[in-house]
């Protein structure tokens, strides 16, 4: 964003985006949702109140009707909740309320507006206006809305098309796209049994509600292209949340955020929370039933409201200043002492039956830097050597190299050697009753509190389920301090599981590890962090290595290979490694390479090959070797 972009004119510019967006957005639903209480019959109606939920001022409404709640189970006519959500006075999210707010935010961030879209909005408030009085009647109320829908649309076409892509366009896109996520999620949450019915059903009207939820939030159309004739239950819910090629749905409009946020200064924890709420988005599987889908709905409702706060302390709140330290010298801060350091060395050969043509790989072999671990040097070669190489970090962090080696050839070879230090780290606190961390995790709102809650949710390869809650609640017993009942369930998988490689692959289900209690380092981390996910609390898988051979002691297990380990979040203190393959907590010989939220987040190497026979072999080798600490 330019430096001459004022706070004040970001702060207008974002909140012409978001009332703009309200305004087509709501006006659609009440004209779907008028259309669709047409075309029921009597005794199906859905009723007029939802649009209140949906809007988000069913307590403005009551407060402002008190007679007609007087009576209980009383509910609101038509007329009353559709004058009140287009033009009540006591509503501030109105739409005639919300395109006044889009007339004054325009005015005043007239130097950056096209004049053509400040000239359609102030046509349109005066329409608006001047028309005010047909929306007592359903014939007049429904051309109000179809003019009101359509200036909207207007005045974003002037504005796509006359307004320079720069951090004024940014700003009012990410007020568009966030607006819509919102409206999306709360249409989702208040019909609910719709989004999740839409199954072939002998009930024509079952059909009828499902479309008109499509319908108002503009998707029907896009819906029946991309979803096959019969659909199976929960797409609508999937395509409005995940169908990221179409641009109204939760997953599209987080994009859009994040890439305009990438074009604004001071953007770090605004797309930290962004990616949590995509990752809550995506990566989560979908609920199943009502209840269930209004809990994920209303936690991703909760993310969205968090990148709004991001989003206006970094564009447009004046932020505290900081108070000058006292005349004097100041303590030095003594650094963490290295306590041992590692020569790392994995080696990854593929040998091809014939000559590959083509091979596409993805390496996470790169250990990261932490509170507690020092990467002096770390190196990644490839032979032969690829034609395309790329380094960047994903959604978590971590390292990752992509490269693309062209053939012919009939063996891959892949070497990670790093050098790195392993720091002092300081004891973790006895901890608070395990249901207190519960509760200070769900509330506190720090950016490593929020990230911790995207690892609450089960993944891909760690759902939920009640045989892993009824294991872990053993040792999380009532009151019991977090530290002790996580050493506890980490000594009983220890004792419970026998480490047995080749019993299982890396798509073993993680119940069925549970239920033979056999398997090796991934699988007893994937059933940590199941247990741990299933009590509340925020597990995230972590690979890495642990020392070949150690002096004195006994060899740990999985030390010829990567290794793998769970670590859970302990609000205020950071997080706690356990690795119940060796029954250790704290994990203080362990090497960092990457986490995510199961092993399919960061396997060491993946990719695809072209060519190269039926079969291909793999040998992995991997050393850790202890060196003297740095001076």
């Amino acid at each position: 964003m330019p430096q001459a972009l004022l706070r004040r004119t970001a702060e207008s510019l974002y909140w012409a985006g978001r009332h703009l967006e309200r305004a087509e957005d709501l006006t659609r639903i009440v004209l779907v949702h008028g259309n669709t209480h047409v075309d029921l019959p009597v005794g199906q109606e859905v009723g007029w109140m939802p649009l209140l939920e949906v809007a988000g001022v069913a307590v403005d409404f009551v407060e402002s009707h008190p007679s007609l709640f007087r009576t209980p189970g009383a509910t609101a006519a038509e007329g009353d909740v559709v004058d009140f959500l287009l033009a009540g006075p006591a509503n501030p999210s109105s739409i005639v309320s919300c395109v006044s707010s889009v007339r004054d935010a325009m005015r005043a961030c007239r130097t950056v507006v096209p004049r053509e879209a400040w000239e359609l909005t102030n046509a349109l408030w005066l329409t608006m206006r001047e028309r005010l009085a047909t929306v007592h009647t359903r014939d007049g109320r429904v051309r109000w809305m179809r003019r009101t829908i359509g200036d909207c649309e207007r005045i974003n076409g002037s504005l796509w098309a006359t307004m320079p892509r720069d951090g004024a366009m940014a700003v009012i896109r990410i007020g568009q796209h966030l607006e819509r996520a919102i409206v999306t999620c709360r249409l989702l949450a208040v019909r609910a049994d719709s989004a999740l019915g839409d199954a072939p059903s002998d009930e024509p009207f079952d059909h009828l509600r499902a479309m008109s939820l499509l319908k108002a939030l503009a998707a029907f159309q896009q819906f029946r292209r991309a979803m096959p004739a019969r659909p199976a239950p929960g797409s609508v819910v999937s395509f409005m949340l995940r169908g990221e090629t179409f641009p109204r749905s939760v997953a599209s409009c987080l994009g859009q955020v994040r890439q305009a946020l990438k074009e604004l200064p001071g953007n770090e924890q605004a797309l930290a929370a962004c990616a949590e709420a995509t990752v809550a988005t995506v990566g989560a599987p979908l609920a199943t039933t009502p209840g269930n889908l209004r809990v994920q709905l209303d936690r991703l409702a909760s993310l969205l409201g968090e990148i709004h706060l991001e989003v206006a302390s970094s564009l447009f709140l004046e932020s505290t200043e900081v108070p000058r330290a006292p005349p004097g010298p100041r303590p030095v801060a003594q650094p963490p002492r290295a306590v041992r350091r590692y020569e790392v060395v994995h080696r990854s050969t593929y040998r091809y039956d014939e000559a590959a043509e083509e091979s596409a790989s993805e390496a996470r072999l790169r250990p990261r830097s932490t509170v507690r671990q020092r990467v002096l040097s770390s190196t990644i070669s490839i032979d032969p050597a690829p034609s395309n190489r790329t380094d960047l970090l994903d959604a978590f962090g971590n390292h990752v190299t992509s490269f693309l080696v062209q053939g012919p050839f009939d063996e891959l070879v892949v070497t990670s050697r790093s050098d790195v230090e392993l720091l002092e780290a300081p004891e973790p606190p006895t901890g608070a009753p395990w249901e207190s961390v519960w509760v200070t995790l769900e509330r506190d709102r720090r950016l490593d509190a929020r990230v911790a809650r995207g690892f609450r949710v089960a993944s891909r390869l760690v759902p939920s389920h009640q045989a892993l809650a009824a294991y872990a609640q053993e040792s999380f017993t009532g009151h019991r301090p977090i530290v002790d009942a996580l050493r506890e369930l980490c000594g009983r998988i220890h004792a419970d599981f026998v480490y047995e490689p080749g019993f299982t692959s890396v798509t073993t289900p993680v119940l069925e590890v549970f239920e033979q209690r056999r398997g090796v380092c991934q699988d007893f981390a994937h059933v940590a962090i199941g247990c741990l996910r299933s009590m509340g609390l925020a597990a995230r898988y972590v690979s890495g290595y642990i020392e070949t051979f150690r002096t004195g002691h006994d060899q740990l297990t999985g030390a010829d290979a990567s290794h793998a380990w769970a670590s859970t979040y302990l609000p205020g203190w950071g997080w706690l490694d356990l690795d119940p393959t060796n029954d250790l907590l704290g994990c203080a010989e362990h090497v960092t390479t990457a986490w995510g939220r199961d092993y399919e987040d960061v396997s060491p190497l993946r990719g695809s090959v072209v060519g190269g026979g039926r079969t291909h072999g793999l040998e992995v080798s991997v050393e850790v070797r202890r060196l003297e600490p740095a001076p």
